[in-house]
Order: structure tokens, then C-alpha cells, then sequence
């Protein structure tokens, strides 16, 4: 596809609407494993929708990798 056929496409409408329905896709299989998503509020630079402890709750890499690992260590 051209370079400017592309740009055309990624401002239309169509493009936002398959683009929100992706997203919303995505955070209904997170929500289903039970990971709540964390969202950047791009206004204010801050992340909206979870904590340090909720992340820990749900599994986060860290509490895996952490979990597998003798308590010895």
C-alpha cells in the first residue's frame, strides 16, 4: 500500500473505529486471565486504573519471577 494511501486510511474513521475495537478486544482477554490494565492518561502523564499492590495482585512478571526462585536464595 503507498505511503499516502496509508496515511489516508489511518485518519479515517474506519481505521479509529477498528483500531478502539482492537483495543477493546485486548482488555477484555486481559480482564478474562484476570489482569486488570493499566492505561497512561496522556493529558497528565499519569497511570490511571491500578497501583503497585493491584499489579501484584494480578500476577504481575515480577511476583512470577520472584515466586519460582528458592527462599534460600
Amino acid at each position: 500500500m503507498p505511503a499516502d494511501k496509508l496515511g489516508r486510511y489511518m485518519r479515517s474513521p474506519e481505521f479509529l473505529k477498528r483500531a478502539n475495537e482492537a483495543v477493546a478486544e485486548a482488555v477484555r482477554d486481559l480482564e478474562s486471565c484476570g489482569i486488570r490494565p493499566v492505561y497512561l492518561d496522556r493529558k497528565t502523564g499519569r497511570i490511571v486504573g491500578g497501583s503497585e499492590d493491584v499489579l501484584r495482585e494480578n500476577g504481575s512478571c515480577e511476583e512470577r519471577l520472584t515466586s519460582g526462585r528458592s527462599q534460600n536464595a
